[in-house]
């Protein structure tokens, strides 16, 4: 489980949403936080009001919270600062008119999940619990199995649903019925053989739930956020086909811009 924990923050009251998150992951697991405020270079902060006003705002839960100052641009700073603290996680907001979680609407992710060896985590519900029902995508990659092993060691008591989407073109229905029977039955021995290299312990395994749908894999997924059923998207940062691009690039902006809920961006160590 993350012993470090690096929060960004502007230290407002609009951020409160990832650092509540944060209190309560590291209340579960005896982690330390970092509370990071990243100002301009053009202007000195002023250390005493930083601190005054992170007390006025978080009151008691800012107790026992490191402060980090650093200075430039928000995605270089965060993750330049995390690789220094050797954080285990890093938590964001995703609000729109917050200035350090504007910058994950656009291509400034990108820098940030690339570049950051530790989980992004982007919060964008109100936390009232911990996370219970997780959603994992899957494309059988090695990126994808490191996604699930860090859902299952981050969050021990949750249950996870592993998703595959797999396609069947129209052409394929044309040609013969049996076509798209044959393409289930291949996206299932792959699913089936990606979950014995797996290799799970038993009380992994009875809390995964793997799953196949088919379609696009960005609608399937949202189709199943928007049971609520779920209160976490998990995302490898890699992967084969045009998985890379539904968890890298525009294409990340966009899946973190129309997910209910939050979303941990986890990139697999080179």
């Amino acid at each position: 489980m993350p012993i470090q924990i690096l929060v960004a923050t502007d230290l407002t009251a609009r951020a409160d949403r990832p650092f509540a998150r944060a209190k309560l992951l590291a209340d579960t697991w005896t982690a330390d936080r970092t509370l990071l405020f990243v100002g301009s270079p053009k202007t000195e902060v002023d250390i005493a009001k930083v601190e005054a006003q992170l007390r006025r705002n978080y009151g008691a839960d800012a107790e026992g919270c490191n402060l980090a100052i650093n200075y430039g641009k928000p995605p270089e700073v965060i993750a330049d600062t995390a690789s220094q603290l050797d954080s285990d996680l890093i938590i964001v907001g995703a609000a729109r008119h917050n200035n350090i979680s504007d910058f994950f609407l656009g291509t400034a992710v990108d820098h940030l999940v690339h570049h950051a060896a530790a989980p992004v985590l982007i919060v964008k519900e109100r936390p009232r619990a911990d996370y219970d029902r997780i959603l994992v995508a899957t494309d059988f990659s090695d990126f994808s199995a490191h996604a699930l092993r860090t859902a299952l060691a981050f969050f021990p008591a949750a249950k996870i649903e592993l998703v595959h989407a797999y396609h069947v073109a129209y052409e394929a229905w044309l040609k013969s019925e049996g076509v798209a029977a044959e393409m289930r039955s291949d996206a299932e021995k792959e699913l089936q053989d990606f979950m014995t290299r797996m290799d799970l312990s038993e009380s992994e395994a009875s809390r995964v739930t793997p799953r196949l749908v088919e379609g696009n894999l960005h609608q399937s997924i949202f189709n199943m956020l928007d049971t609520g059923d779920f209160d976490l998207l998990v995302l490898g940062t890699h992967g084969r086909s045009g998985f890379v691009m539904a968890t890298i690039g525009s294409r990340a902006s966009e899946m973190m811009g129309w997910s209910p809920v939050d979303v941990l961006m986890v990139r697999k160590p080179t």
